[in-house]
């Protein structure tokens, strides 16, 4: 399973948006007794019946760390492909709530006007979560300037504390049912604004390595226990967003596709480049392919081809290599038979990956003494190939290159190469997808 990415709520592209709150009106639906369903879920952060957040040390950061995740982790029990967004208030001026939870309705997949799940939440005594009356002029610019101060925090206990305190301010600032502990919960936005804490403590940690004080590691986070067992989740256990699978995508990026040997445009401005923490190129695929390839990627170079130069090229920004898994335990069959025996009549089966010295030279005279395993190849099956697979390219250093140094724009061109340097057609790589991941 592939990492799951968080994005900035505003970053969503349509069908994402509709992932989301679909996934969100189908926790809304369920009876109440669902273990999945929001009115549980909602009621573990205040109440009803019981109230189980934290605020203060420890456990401020790490139960809601865990809570946020037993929420999406329902939320992909409904849509497999959901991730919690954030809302990014933190990073600069912002006035009111991001634009797709403003609104009390929206336009659904069939053009018909529904109930926007962004907007309001179902509270457990009946009707819907509201916030202040004014929330659209409603700034956060000082809550955002306190944000940032805690970022140089030098230690875990003086980030949280400061955090925390700007965590406060936005729950009191969106004010209505955000504003008290007891009905937090209900309100969606309660976790794009957790998400955002949660980033902000994810990009501390990344800047300030080392462990959890003894108190916070050992705290216990009810009411989730770990997998399988009736333990519960200790600190320690969420400690590391990328060991809980998960991270925060910081910059809002709308891409063309990527595709091989076309050559894509990709509008990534210097300040992004310059600030990114990394940016790489993800293939990922269902199924290792069944012969072997690289890939080269090189920038503002649209003609690169499978004979540009390597060594010295600076529009080369790197190679990664797949190692094809064509199925050994594959039977012989038609697919395999020689093509040049075929054309001569031949009935023998091209014999398979692990062919004897016999099969090798059968045939041999009317190959011009060629054996097989040198001359003409059927293709391989169709279902050849081993377990999924996911690899990825680091380009951060040329994209950050002097040469490429305040430019908004960077032309990108997948060359695939086979293991004798042709051209490998697209059409025979199964790809599920190319994908530009900045963060």
């Amino acid at each position: 399973m592939g990492m799951r990415i968080r994005k900035n709520v505003t970053c969503l592209s349509t069908d994402e948006l509709h992932d989301l709150r679909e996934a969100l009106a189908a926790l809304y639906a369920l009876p109440a007794s669902s273990a999945d369903g929001f009115r549980v879920l909602a009621g573990f952060h205040g109440g009803p019946p019981t109230a189980y957040c934290r605020h203060g040390e420890p456990g401020f950061l790490t139960w809601h760390r865990a809570y946020l995740l037993a929420f999406e982790d329902a939320l992909r029990k409904q849509r497999c492909n959901v991730t919690l967004p954030f809302w990014n208030w933190s990073s600069g001026p912002t006035t009111g709530v991001p634009e797709p939870c403003r609104n009390p309705t929206y336009v659904n997949r069939s053009g018909a006007t529904v109930p926007n799940p962004l907007y309001a939440g179902p509270k457990p005594v009946g009707g819907q979560t509201a916030r202040r009356a004014t929330i659209d002029t409603t700034t956060f610019d000082d809550l955002a300037t306190s944000a940032q101060a805690a970022m140089t925090a030098a230690t875990f206990s003086s980030f949280s504390s400061q955090i925390d305190g700007a965590h406060g301010g936005v729950h009191v600032r969106t004010g209505g049912d955000m504003g008290a502990i007891e009905t937090a919960g209900f309100d969606s936005i309660f976790y794009l604004h957790h998400a955002n804490i949660d980033r902000l403590w994810a990009d501390w940690q990344a800047a300030h390595p080392g462990p959890l004080p003894a108190a916070e590691a050992a705290f216990d986070l009810l009411p989730f226990t770990r997998p399988f067992t009736t333990t519960w989740q200790k600190g320690a256990d969420v400690e590391s967003v990328t060991a809980l699978g998960y991270a925060y995508r910081r910059f809002c990026l709308i891409l063309p596709p990527i595709r091989l040997w076309t050559e894509v445009v990709l509008e990534v401005p210097w300040e992004i480049r310059r600030e990114m923490a990394s940016a790489r190129l993800a293939f990922q695929a269902g199924r290792m392919p069944a012969t072997s390839f690289e890939v080269r990627a090189f920038l503002d170079d649209p003609k690169a081809n499978e004979a540009s130069a390597l060594a010295g090229n600076a529009a080369l920004a790197g190679t990664v290599g797949v190692f094809g898994h064509r199925s050994v335990a594959h039977a012989p069959g038609p697919a395999d038979q020689c093509p040049v025996c075929a054309k001569l009549g031949r009935t023998d089966e091209h014999p398979a990956v692990e062919a004897g010295a016999e099969a090798l030279d059968h045939g041999a005279p009317e190959h011009g003494g060629v054996p097989h395993d040198q001359g003409p190849t059927a293709p391989p099956p169709a279902d050849a190939g081993g377990e999924r697979f996911d690899v990825e390219l680091d380009i951060t250093a040329a994209l950050r290159a002097p040469i490429r140094m305040g430019a908004d724009k960077v032309s990108l061109t997948l060359v695939a190469v086979g293991v004798t340097g042709e051209r490998v057609d697209p059409a025979t790589i199964a790809l599920d997808g190319i994908e530009l991941i900045v963060e």
